[in-house]
């Protein structure tokens, strides 16, 4: 049931819904608890569980309200089960949320490490984008 709820949700913001006034929804992703948007003005908005900081927004507390992440400069998101990733324009990563694996790619690692802040992933290495695709999308790698 929780897959066809999230499946209708996509298909609903895929349209490219408005949430103010000349900018729209062209990205969705979707973490454990929390729901990712990137708009067609590069900002990226998160709603949902945040126990683990994944939102960006500075605190661990959960919301029912979107909330805006980052301003603008972000082109590809992604949301693993307590961790949030992003790309900005100028091909640099980002993270946030739970590290305990090392997920986060940010050399730290450990069962209470976690970060509630948009924390840039790759200092030491460029990310290297492919060109785009034939669906206008682009690769990390």
């Amino acid at each position: 049931m929780k897959s066809i709820l999230k499946s209708a949700l996509v298909l609903l913001l895929w349209e490219a819904v408005p949430l103010r006034a000349g900018t729209t929804v062209t990205n969705v992703a979707a973490g454990y608890y929390h729901s990712l948007f990137l708009k067609s003005d590069g900002s990226l908005w998160g709603t949902g569980g945040n126990f683990e900081g994944q939102l960006g927004d500075g605190t661990f507390n959960n919301t029912n309200r979107l909330e805006q992440i980052v301003s603008s400069g972000v082109t590809a998101i992604a949301g693993g089960l307590y961790h949030t990733l992003f790309m900005k324009t100028d091909g640099s990563l980002w993270g946030m949320g739970l590290d305990n694996y090392g997920q986060l790619g940010d050399g730290m690692s450990g069962y209470n490490y976690h970060t509630n802040r948009p924390e840039q992933i790759n200092r030491l290495f460029p990310a290297v984008l492919s060109p785009p695709l034939p669906d206008s999308s682009t690769v990390c790698f």
